[in-house]
């Protein structure tokens, strides 16, 4: 079953070369330290495996 929106903290855009990660709950807001961030693809791999690491939920889209 889909998460509903309001059960995911942030989602992910993946571009060609930077990824963009917009919050979408108050938790997340607070671990991206603000409501959007974009940054290289490698960074946002290991800023992904961090957030889940803390309990975060990530939805990707590709």
């Amino acid at each position: 079953m889909p998460e509903a929106p309001s059960d995911i903290d942030y989602t992910v855009d993946v571009g060609r070369h930077e990824t963009m990660l917009c919050a979408n709950t108050p938790k997340g807001e607070e671990f991206l330290g603000g409501a959007d961030l974009t940054m290289s693809n490698e960074e946002a791999h290991t800023f992904i495996q961090d957030a889940r690491a803390a309990g975060l939920t990530v939805k990707s889209f590709f």
